[in-house]
């Protein structure tokens, strides 16, 4: 029998044992469980507990101390009245009485329909009559859609915490706003009732076409007062609420269409609640809504430009300082019972509504037809008030339209003194006297050309600040801010000194790919800002000028008073600073009274007054400035379109007529007075117009003029004299026998240098500019340039005299005939080539023969006119004048070329 092999038997032979797997009863499971979930339970409460302590303090600390809010502080149920001081006897008197209009009508608990209060409770708020303030059911589904969805669009907010809202203009999208607005509801609601509640909500909810609350609404879409609603009107009108530009039936026929569709939907909720019954609900969404807006709105007189500028004034500080919202600060202003004192002064208003409510002043339409427009701000220049406003021309239709005076508009070069010239001073690097090179600054012009250009068409060379100033020639100020001060130190002035606002001078803005900025040369050397600055703005600034360099904040408004007659709301107390230092101020009146006198500003000036002013054209005559003061007022007005055209070349200084016309008017009767001077005391020197030092002996026989003609006298602040010798002029000696021509074969003025064959009688020792100009200054024409030691350098040989070129004759001189005088022929009288000096030139008399060149000459005289003896007058010949001004009608175009230098 065969012997088999158990391969499953072990070495020993035994068989293995199985191994026993373990089980786990069903208790130690759970118990497991417990374990961990107990774990995760007692760190949660813990981290509760820390949480909640946090959630504590924070509430305490943060939330509690905002909660209250006092509904008494938003009563809109008094008149407010406007105040102004008399200006000849001091009393206060009543300018306006201000009061909601047909917008703002407010209404009371008991003229509220039930069926108008059950259709917002039924839409805006179910619980409202059961909750405390916050209906948390709702709440809770607001917090989980904003920590899940980041949005704030669940609903949950009850009608207190949307009047909490409203009134506080609180509406940030955080869980502070959240938290806050809950538990200032709750303190809320503890302070009222529901009814007072309900009506203050009413009366503030916006319903579309400017109607705040239900009374306007009422007749602005029914033509009816709120008690006189029917349901199914009272249905359609709370429906706007929830958003006037979707559902204002007169918007669109659409948005019609959806109100009638929302109010549907608040009737079934009506019914829904138990507001009405099924039979009310069908009636209801049958009647057919009539919208008819209200005719029996009350008509007042139309508020003038300067009550409209008040107003804003008054609403925008109520925000600043109450933290109201804009809503809630224009209703106290209309209805809160509010004694607003302001600036006005009647006699200078109506002197600027006589002006410009007379279209004759204005009667220069554009090529498409649009009215000439203009604007004043006047400020009394003691207090810093704005006492007088016009924001347009002709008979004001209406309250709260353009003010133009706040319209920001191309100042052009009357921001020269404010932007150029008064930091320039400030800072010590110009005075009067300082010289510049009008020339152009470079050729980043339209396609290249030289840039700047200049009003009068050329370029005259070497100018002082005086005259710069005077004549308002662009390549000074230009290269005043390119190479004296910055751009940057100019807008700092502005804004830190003289009160301009960052929110209309540009920092930097990109727009479509171009980025705009008032930070550069040619906006603020030549005024072609971004956007512009207002008349507000410039009146105030130019006021600092007769002040002596003092700032004053410009106001409407001295204070406003609650309507207990105590609580001062706003104190609307003068905000003054220096501006400048007193020689910068003294140094700016100096300039701009001589440019009202010789230059440009000229048509502003009247008789019997001191003042000072700078005009301001833009390019292409689209802007029209003039701002100017006397020691009592300062006023800065624009003239133009409101959709800029190019202005006719008979506008050009219409800004300016219209500035004499209006404060001619106020300085009737006034006594003239002076600006300050400064406390370091005046000086007057005679400089050379040509360096703007000590004039030298070369400075006294310039080849271009007479004996001293390029001289002049000047007043410093004292200190700022010059102290140093002229070290332009330099001596040449030229042929007078070889005139210089110009490229048409003109003289020029300028003669040859004398060359070895010149006789001695021909020469003469002249002083020329001792300038080479380079670059863009080189690529034009330069009205002084002959006279330059650059432009003789350049013309190399052919600066010398080309008529003595070989060695003249040994021979004896033939004796020369004398020169025939007849003293009243001019034709017969010498050139400036028959004497021996310029001097002896000057000093010529036809009448006195010992001033003739060969005193023996032969008079021919002409006959004595019959009827009288000889008659001898004096004549002096009268040399041209340095200082080119601008003559009364001539075209004064200031344009603003863009450049990026």
């Amino acid at each position: 029998m065969a012997e088999t092999t158990n391969h499953n038997s072990s070495a020993g032979g035994e068989t293995p044992r199985r191994r026993r797997q373990r089980r786990v009863s069903g208790a130690g499971v759970a118990l497991g469980v417990g374990k961990v979930l107990g774990t995760l339970l007692l760190i949660a409460i813990t981290t509760g507990a820390i949480l909640a302590c946090f959630a504590a303090v924070y509430i305490k600390t943060v939330i509690l101390p905002q909660t209250y809010v006092d509904a008494r502080a938003f009563t809109m149920n008094l008149s407010s009245t406007i105040y102004y001081t008399d200006p000849d006897t001091g009393e206060e008197k009543e300018l306006r009485t201000l009061h909601g209009e047909e917008n703002r009508v407010l209404v009371d608990y008991d003229e509220i329909p039930e069926h108008l209060i059950a259709a917002v409770v039924s839409i805006e708020d179910e619980r409202f009559w059961t909750h405390h303030g916050v209906d948390w059911k709702r709440t809770a589904g607001a917090f989980v859609n904003m920590f899940l969805g980041m949005k704030d669009t669940y609903g949950g907010s009850t009608l207190t915490q949307q009047l909490i809202k409203n009134m506080t203009d609180n509406d940030e999208v955080t869980v502070k706003r959240k938290i806050l607005e809950i538990f200032r509801a709750l303190e809320f609601e503890r302070n009222y009732s529901k009814e007072e509640i309900l009506e203050m909500y009413l009366n503030y909810i916006y319903l579309g076409e400017s109607c705040y609350g239900v009374g306007t609404a009422s007749y602005t879409y029914f033509g009816k007062p709120v008690s006189e609603l029917s349901l199914a009107e009272s249905a359609s009108l709370i429906s706007i609420t929830n958003n006037p530009s979707a559902y204002d039936p007169y918007i669109s026929e659409r948005s019609k269409e959806r109100n009638k569709e929302r109010q549907e939907l608040v009737l079934y909720k009506m019914c829904e609640l138990g507001y009405i019954t099924e039979e009310e609900k069908a009636a209801a969404a049958a009647e057919e809504l009539v919208f008819v807006r209200g005719d029996g709105e009350k008509s007042t007189a139309a508020y003038t430009y300067y009550e409209d500028q008040l107003i804003r004034d008054v609403i925008a500080d109520l925000q600043a300082s109450q933290d109201w919202s804009e809503q809630v600060a224009t209703q106290m202003v209309y209805s809160g019972g509010l004694k607003i004192y302001s600036c006005f002064n009647p006699k200078v208003q109506a002197c600027v509504d006589e002006v410009y409510q007379n279209l004759e002043n204005f009667n220069h339409d554009s090529s498409t037809g649009q009215q000439l427009q203009s604007a004043i701000t006047v400020i009394d220049n003691e207090t810093g008030n704005v006492v007088a406003v016009a924001g347009g021309v002709g008979e004001k239709s209406g309250s709260l339209l353009l003010n133009r005076a706040l319209s920001q508009r191309q100042p052009g070069s009357a921001i020269k003194p404010l932007a150029v010239y008064a930091p320039a001073l400030e800072y010590g690097l110009i005075t009067p006297a300082t010289v510049i090179d009008d020339s152009p600054y470079n050729n980043n012009g339209t396609n290249g050309a030289a840039w700047p250009v200049n009003s009068f068409g050329a370029y005259r060379g070497l100018t002082n600040v005086y005259t710069g100033l005077q004549n308002s020639v662009n390549t000074l100020a230009v290269k005043i801010m390119g190479d004296y001060i910055t751009p940057q130190l100019s807008f700092d002035f502005l804004t830190q000194n003289l009160g301009f606002s960052t929110d209309h001078l540009v920092i930097r803005r990109e727009s479509n790919g171009t980025v705009y900025s008032d930070i550069d040369i040619a906006p603020l050397a030549l005024g072609g800002l971004t956007d512009g600055i207002t008349t507000l703005e410039m009146a105030a600034a130019y006021a600092s000028f007769p002040r002596g360099g003092v700032y004053i904040a410009p106001r409407t408004y001295t204070k406003v008073v609650a309507d207990d007659g105590v609580t001062v709301l706003l104190d609307n107390e003068q905000e003054s600073s220096i501006a400048m230092k007193d020689s910068t101020a003294w140094y700016i009146n100096y300039m701009l009274r001589n440019a009202m006198i010789n230059g440009t500003g000229t048509y502003a000036r009247f008789d019997g007054m001191t003042m000072a002013g700078k005009t301001g054209t833009t390019s292409s005559r689209k802007d029209l400035y003039f701002a100017g003061y006397t020691p009592y007022y300062t006023a800065a007005v624009w003239s133009g379109y409101d959709q800029p055209e190019r202005m006719s070349s008979s506008l050009q200084q219409q800004s300016a007529v219209i500035w004499n016309k209006v404060m001619s008017a106020i300085h009737q009767g006034l006594e003239n007075a002076s600006f300050p001077e400064p406390a370091a005391g005046l000086v007057q020197k005679t400089v050379c117009l040509d360096s703007g030092l000590l004039p030298t002996d070369a400075c006294r026989h310039d080849a271009r003029v007479g004996e001293d003609a390029r001289l002049t006298t000047l007043t410093f602040v004292r200190g700022d004299e010059p102290t140093e010798f002229c070290d332009v002029h330099v001596d040449r000696t030229v042929c007078l026998d070889s005139p210089l021509l110009n490229a048409s074969g003109e003289p020029t003025g300028m003669y040859h240098l004398a060359g070895e064959f010149c006789p001695e009688e021909s020469k003469r020792v002249v002083s020329i500019l001792d300038i080479a100009r380079e670059g863009a200054a080189a690529s034009v024409t330069v009205k002084d340039n002959e006279f330059t030691t650059g432009h003789l350098d350049a013309l190399g040989a052919a600066a010398y005299c080309d008529v003595h070129t070989t060695a003249q004759s040994t021979e004896e001189p033939k004796e020369t005939t004398p020169v025939e005088i007849d003293p009243y022929d001019p034709t017969t009288w010498p050139g400036v080539e028959d004497f021996d000096s310029v001097e002896d030139y000057n000093n010529f008399n036809p009448f006195d023969p010992s001033t003739w060149p060969n005193h023996g000459a032969q008079v021919t005289p002409t006959p004595t006119p019959s009827g009288g003896a000889e008659e001898t007058p004096e004549v002096t010949p009268v040399p041209p004048a340095a200082s080119p001004t601008v003559t009364p009608g001539e075209e004064t175009d200031e344009p603003f070329i863009p450049a990026g230098g």
